[in-house]
């Protein structure tokens, strides 16, 4: 069953959306060119815009195919950019990345964290999905959050990431990951069985 993604979703303050050609420079200057907000992904930080232009491009392409969706999350009443929010779907699994804007303040900090909250809440219900897993650094700002959004930490990956921003060409990651229980499959009832079997003698 193919992955169908959320289009727009708003949560209060919050406005959730795809990424568009206008958000290149909010992006560049708030989230992908900020040496803060980049110092522990995996990403190398963006030194012009061109290069966000060209990752905008890209996350349109693969929305386009449905391999990746990469989303904006936005101040209704100022347009600001909170978070980038990725999910990259593998039904039964998706995974998820979430980078966080360092400006804004604690209160739209919250804001974000209450949204990805709901954003969660609807991934794990839909059709196939019974998985999403997300990796963050170790010694890193991300992981006092998972928690706080419902995720288990399953384990360390050593090794598992480069970390261009801190010079770092192998670096380990906690893994963590939040389910849902698979449905079993009803019983055949064993009159069903022996009629087929009579049926095929």
């Amino acid at each position: 069953m193919p992955f169908e993604p959320l289009e727009r979703m708003e949560t209060g303050r919050l406005l959730l959306r795809p990424l568009v050609p206008e958000d290149c420079q909010a992006l560049f200057e708030q989230m992908l060119g900020n040496p803060e907000t980049m110092r522990d992904l995996a990403l190398a930080r963006h030194t012009d815009a061109w290069q966000t232009h060209d990752y905008i491009t890209e996350s349109m392409v693969s929305w386009r195919y449905g391999t990746r969706f990469r989303y904006g999350l936005f101040g209704i009443d100022d347009g600001a950019l909170c978070a980038l929010i990725e999910l990259t779907p593998r039904p039964p699994q998706v995974e998820l990345g979430v980078t966080i804007s360092r400006k804004g303040g604690n209160r739209r900090r919250r804001d974000g964290i209450a949204a990805l909250r709901q954003l969660l809440d609807w991934l794990i219900a839909q059709p196939g999905i019974y998985r999403i897993f997300a990796c963050c650094a170790v010694d890193g700002r991300a992981y006092s959050a998972m928690e706080r959004l419902g995720f288990t930490r399953e384990g360390t990956m050593v090794n598992y990431e480069a970390r261009p921003n801190r010079q770092q060409v192998a670096a380990d990651s906690f893994l963590y990951a939040m389910t849902r229980k698979v449905p079993q499959p009803e019983p055949v009832e064993a009159a069903v069985v022996a009629a087929v079997c009579d049926a095929i003698v």
